[in-house]
């Protein structure tokens, strides 16, 4: 049978719908492989079954926009008189047809090929902004520490502690000045950092706490419970600090017994858990009081799910409504990895 194309003289009419159909045709079917790309992206596991998945659907999209462009073309060319339906043409065009199911394929894996590398990319932009809004996150939070660190009261408190043992023992006056410079510098130091190590964390709660014990002598007692070989984990820096400040906030700064804050940290395989627990007045509804109240612990909240995402999480308790309890679980790594 003799080619009907190359029986006919050149043609604008045959020759021009064919690739605007092709482009037009795609265009409208580009939202269908784009939700097709989303829901089994290529980055999944198991990816062959994604990609039988996205084969098959190839085939599908392939075969519809070959069947309907070409009904469009030949339509196109039959009313020029440049196609027939007839049997001769008729099996002309069933026999272009497998080639061209092969080339619409090919170019359904071209745009998943060009959809994926801009998904990608808006992956990398969202991280990049939500990076950025944690760095905004993480600053606020410092800076917001660094402020309750530089209360008028706190200071006044400590300077009247340093007074009041100026008289009786120079040497506790001196490590109380010691210990605030030591706690105003690291706070400094950490206002651009978003993670260390939780034995600088330690040392920092430490000269905090120091401060309150010698305001509170007998009334405040603190215990450690941090293995030496888990002060090299990585923690967000001053994580602990709110959860220490409201121990003494609801601790020996609201009653007159004596409080104990205990600060715990322990690994369970590839998790961390860190715990600060007091004995002070507690709460009734603690849930409560993550949402509604406590500045601190909301924030401490919002810097874990920023940093770790559903991999972080904070559980509060008041058991009897006695004491305050507050657990941390995140992903452990030791710094240097």
């Amino acid at each position: 049978m003799e080619d009907p194309e190359k029986a006919e003289p050149f043609s604008w009419w045959r020759e021009a719908p064919v690739p605007y159909l092709n482009y037009l045709f795609w265009a409208l079917l580009l939202p269908l492989v784009y939700r097709a790309l989303l829901a089994w992206p290529l980055t999944a596991r198991p990816m062959w079954r994604h990609i039988a998945i996205l084969s098959l659907i190839g085939l599908l999209l392939g075969t519809l926009h070959e069947v309907t462009t070409s009904m469009m073309y030949y339509s196109i060319l039959w009313t020029q008189d440049i196609f027939f339906f007839n049997q001769e043409y008729m099996m002309w065009a069933l026999k272009a047809l497998p080639p061209a199911l092969v080339g619409r394929f090919m170019e359904f894996w071209v745009l998943i090929g060009v959809l994926g590398a801009v998904v990608q990319y808006q992956a990398v932009l969202a991280k990049q902004t939500e990076l950025a809004q944690l760095a905004a996150e993480l600053q606020g939070a410092q800076l917001n520490a660094l402020r309750k660190q530089l209360q008028p009261h706190f200071l006044f408190n400590t300077l009247n502690t340093v007074s009041a043992l100026m008289d009786t023992d120079v040497n506790g006056a001196r490590k109380v000045l010691s210990r605030l410079g030591q706690l105003l510098r690291v706070t400094l130091d950490n206002t651009k950092r978003e993670r260390t190590t939780l034995g600088k964390e330690i040392d920092y709660i430490g000269n905090y706490l120091g401060i309150e014990s010698v305001r509170f002598q007998d009334r405040l007692q603190v215990r450690y419970a941090v293995p030496d070989d888990l002060r090299n984990a990585l923690v967000p820096s001053l994580i602990l600090q709110p959860l220490v400040e409201n121990s003494v906030k609801h601790g020996p700064d609201s009653m007159s017994g004596a409080v104990e804050i205990a600060i715990e940290a322990e690994r369970s395989d590839e998790w961390l858990t860190l715990r600060v627990k007091d004995n002070g007045k507690g709460c009734q509804g603690v849930h409560e009081a993550m949402e509604t109240g406590g500045i601190g612990l909301r924030n401490v909240r919002d810097r874990l799910q920023l940093i770790y995402g559903e991999s972080g999480t904070i559980e509060v308790s008041s058991p009897g409504g006695k004491g305050f309890h507050v657990t941390i679980i995140i992903p452990y790594e030791p710094a240097g990895h």
